[in-house]
């Protein structure tokens, strides 16, 4: 993609593959076009830079996948989950511990029930049954938090409920990877090295929001009296990349690290008027709409056929339903009132990160073919495109 030439014996020249630079525009030029779209028919700026993504990619071929793009998107969801830590306080998220923390365990329960089921029944299969059940296990991180920023929710009591739901359901989709790996690699669960898992993540949370959050604090303070102003932009996103290596490196995604990052900083007085707005230039303007665009670019519409819209509507159905039913529903308990249950079941619909990560553990080791990878891959992408659209109609029939 890009290489160096030389030109007689000293001069050297970055010979960039120009092919990749006409891909990243076209993809940004729909994602923005089909976003603004979007947004002023009320439905989301985020509908429409999926659309653009399948525009540009499936249907007119302009834009195929190309590992380099695929990397560079891949900030978008680290820039949108620390932009969303830097708006969210510990404080107002650990009153909900106990209570989200029993939300995601049902949510994925079901998920995981339903999920097993419908894979066990078409496919007659148990390991591929249990496959589709932890592919659907886990909500996107990404899609909730933005469609509730869509509507205006994000900051209100159930937008924290639902941003506390959230974590504790990556710790769930963590563990559901952490047995798919350990069994797919050894043939066998064990229970000791999970455990032993779990409580690494809860101390990584806990040391990130508490020790971290006081260190970073202090560290930000150090940088306020620099005479150049972009270091107050350099210096949260160094925080964030050091912050998202380490979650990286004990089997934590990545971007749960990017929120805890945000999280650590947003106590610190230049959050809001400095760090917050030059974020949000540099992620809304280039890596996020980036992000839900080529997001899309994998799809192939030549393998569609009956069989697998069937087997697809199945998932997305089994996909609404454990969310909706494990953690709508169950929210009664709680007190919330009909509408805040209808928002916070809605919110927990979509599906992302964890389902394609899954899914392509499950196919590199041969347990599933490419038709159930590209089943998975679809019911995804539905039930993101579907979870702001549903969200704005509750929001406007209340």
């Amino acid at each position: 993609m890009i290489r160096k030439r030389t030109i007689g014996s000293r001069l050297m020249v970055i010979d960039m593959n120009v092919d990749i630079l006409f891909a990243i525009g076209i993809l940004l030029l729909f994602a923005k076009v089909f976003g603004e779209i979007t947004e002023r028919l009320k439905m989301g700026s985020l509908i429409g830079e999926v659309t653009g993504g399948i525009i540009a990619g499936p249907l007119l071929g302009i834009v195929t996948p190309d590992p380099f793009i695929a990397e560079l998107a891949g900030f978008g969801i680290l820039f949108f989950l620390f932009l969303v830590g830097l708006q969210t306080r510990f404080e107002e998220v650990k009153g909900n511990i106990y209570s989200s923390s029993f939300l995601a365990v049902m949510g994925a329960l079901l998920s995981f029930l339903a999920g097993f089921v419908i894979g066990y029944i078409v496919f007659n299969d148990v390991l591929i049954g249990a496959v589709i059940g932890m592919a659907l296990t886990a909500t996107s991180d990404v899609v909730p938090i933005r469609s509730l920023m869509d509507i205006g929710e994000l900051n209100t009591k159930i937008g924290k409920m639902v941003v506390a739901v959230n974590l504790a359901d990556d710790v769930v989709a963590i563990l559901s990877m952490s047995i798919l790996t350990t069994f797919l690699s050894l043939g066998a669960v064990r229970v000791w090295e999970i455990s032993i898992l779990f409580f690494a993540i809860i101390g990584f949370f806990l040391v990130i929001l508490t020790f971290g959050s006081k260190v970073v604090g202090r560290f930000l303070t150090m940088f306020q009296t620099m005479r150049d102003e972009y270091m107050l932009l350099s210096v949260p996103l160094i925080v964030m990349f050091i912050v998202v290596y380490a979650s990286e490196h004990i089997v934590l995604a990545g971007v749960v690290g990017a929120f805890l990052a945000g999280m650590a900083m947003s106590k610190s007085s230049i959050t809001e008027p400095v760090i917050i707005p030059k974020v949000k230039t540099v992620g809304y303007g280039f890596f996020i709409p980036l992000f839900f665009a080529y997001s899309a670019i994998a799809i192939n519409l030549g393998a569609m056929n009956m069989a697998m819209l069937f087997v697809i509507t199945l998932l997305v159905i089994g996909a609404i339903a454990g969310k909706y039913i494990g953690v709508g529903f169950f929210s009664a308990y709680y007190k919330f009132k009909k509408e805040d249950r209808r928002i916070l079941g809605i919110s927990m619909i979509p599906r992302g990160e964890y389902t394609i990560i899954i899914g392509q553990l499950a196919l590199a080791s041969a347990v599933i073919n490419s038709s159930i990878y590209t089943a998975l891959i679809f019911t995804a992408l539905i039930t993101i495109i579907i979870t702001p659209m549903a969200l704005r109609m509750v929001r406007k029939k209340a």
